[in-house]
Parts: structure tokens; C-alpha cells; sequence
């Protein structure tokens, strides 16, 4: 069992190198510029190691894909659970996403440059699944704020765009160095937009946040 755990374990961490390298070239020179050849330097691994853990660039580039989007999701999951209050959570969905961006900035902009990644049909039904599993989540956890009149009550697919689009907005301008201010730096301003936008007219009153 040791074995078997410690063999996981070095499985996990040379595929994270591996996607780690692939990052830095395709940020450095993108994704039809990189070869296999200059992410095995980077690396520093096997090239058969690259194809026995990936089968091909393509199917780097789409895990890298998925493990950033699962890694982004995870992170807001984490911190919107902690919240007791429609205004918290919608902020915290804005704010999470401007700090994460900002912290992980060569992923963001892969994740949001990346819209037409070409994928084997397996990843694409991956893909789907998390975002689906994801969106479930969230719409799961803001259902009781839109039923006690927390929020409001709109069409079901305008909630992401409204809260979300404009701060992914802004962070794919400065991704492309347009804006000079991080979205951290912003955040404050989209979150209080996206309340504003999501609060309920005539609904009760949030209980205030403990602490």
C-alpha cells in the first residue's frame, strides 16, 4: 500500500512538472509555436515520459485546460461555502475570481485565450462534465437567497454573465496588458456592481455575516 501510494504520488508530481513546463512555453510562445521537444527541456523529464502521461501536445494542452478550470472552481467552492449571505457570496464570487486571476496570471490567460483548445472527444465530455457538476454546485448553493428574496429572481442563464462577465471583462483586458491595475486592485468596484445588480428589491434583509 506504501508502494502503490508512493508510485501515485511521483506519477502526480512529474505530470504537474510536465503541465507546469507546457504553461510556461505556451505563455512564452503559445501553443502551435511550442514542440514536444521544448517541453521535455523545460521539464527537464523523458520525452517518453511526456507521451506515456499525456499521449500528445494536444492532450497536454487540454489537461492543462481541465486541471485549470477544476483548480479555479475548487478554489471559489471553497471560499463560497464560508459565506452566510447572498451580498457575501456574490461578492465573493467576483472578488475570488479577481484575486485567483491575479495570482495565477499565466493560467488565467491560457484559460481565457484558449476558448478553441482543439480536444479529443473525451476531453471535450470532461470539460463538460466539470463545468457541469460546477454550475450545479453554485446554482445549488444561491437557490435559497433567489427563494427568500435575497436575490433576484431572473432568467436562469443571465446569473453568470451578470455577476461574472463583467469582471472577466476587464481581467482578459489587463491579461493583454491594456489595464495597468490588477483585478485584485478592482475588485472592490465589480463586486459592488454585481451586488447591485443581484439584490433583491423587496426581499428580506441578509442576516449579518458572523465575524
Amino acid at each position: 500500500m506504501v508502494r502503490r501510494s508512493t508510485v501515485r504520488a511521483a506519477t502526480a508530481a512529474r505530470k504537474s512538472q510536465i503541465l507546469d513546463a507546457a504553461l510556461s512555453c505556451f505563455t512564452d510562445v503559445g501553443i502551435e509555436a511550442t514542440t514536444i521537444d521544448d517541453i521535455r527541456r523545460c521539464a527537464d523529464c523523458s520525452t517518453g515520459s511526456i507521451y506515456h502521461h499525456f499521449g500528445s501536445k494536444e492532450g497536454i494542452a487540454s489537461e492543462l485546460f481541465i486541471e485549470g478550470v477544476q483548480r479555479l472552481n475548487a478554489d471559489l467552492m471553497t471560499k463560497l461555502t464560508r459565506c452566510r449571505t447572498a451580498e457575501r457570496a456574490v461578492k465573493t464570487v467576483v472578488t475570488q475570481y479577481s484575486d485567483w486571476v491575479t495570482r495565477n496570471r499565466d493560467l488565467a490567460g491560457y484559460l481565457l485565450n484558449s476558448r478553441d483548445l482543439a480536444m479529443s472527444a473525451e476531453a471535450v465530455e470532461m470539460l463538460h462534465d466539470v463545468n457541469r457538476a460546477h454550475i450545479r454546485r453554485v446554482f445549488e448553493f444561491f437557490a435559497p437567497f433567489v427563494g427568500n428574496g435575497a436575490m433576484q429572481i431572473l432568467p436562469v442563464e443571465t446569473y453568470i454573465p451578470i455577476i461574472s462577465g463583467p469582471i472577466q471583462d476587464y481581467a482578459r483586458h489587463w491579461l493583454a496588458g491594456q489595464f495597468t491595475d490588477s483585478p485584485a486592485k478592482v475588485k472592490a468596484v465589480f463586486a459592488e456592481a454585481a451586488w447591485s445588480a443581484m439584490k433583491g428589491a423587496d426581499g428580506p434583509r441578509d442576516a449579518k455575516e458572523p465575524g
